[in-house]
């Protein structure tokens, strides 16, 4: 990766039949994922999210590099196919760094949502996973 990075993500999911049990349902929520929400704070039969992640390597240290970013993300959970739509989902973003150390990526952050909801995270392991 060079100095500046972005990822873009777009990613949904629906149940089969808008029945799924409760362990079956699919959630949003946490850091990248509506930044400003608790982790999988929201859970339905049907999601979908949209992000843009921008992150800046502030230092090279071989065992130890520094990245800085902010992200922007939309999307929600639905219960019922027939109440997805752009008009009822949730913008968020965070700030955050970002450290690659020996046992694996380190973030620090906070994050907002359009609807005042804020969560501060500290992460150790990988967040871009689905």
């Amino acid at each position: 990766m060079g100095a500046n990075a972005i990822v873009g993500t777009l990613a949904g999911g629906t149940t089969a039949d808008d029945n799924a049990p409760v362990d079956g349902l699919l959630q949003l929520g946490g850091l990248f994922r509506l930044s400003g929400l608790q982790e999988d704070q929201l859970s339905g039969q049907h999601f979908g999210l949209i992000e843009l992640v921008y992150m800046r390597r502030l230092s090279n240290v071989r065992f130890f590099k520094t990245y800085a970013g902010a992200s922007l993300e939309t999307g929600n959970v639905w219960q019922r196919s027939e109440d997805i739509s752009f008009d009822n989902t949730i913008l968020a973003g965070s700030v955050f760094l970002g450290f690659d150390t020996p046992i694996g990526p380190l973030y620090v952050g906070y994050g907002r949502t359009d609807t005042d909801r804020q969560s501060v995270y500290i992460y150790l392991g990988p967040r871009f996973t689905f």
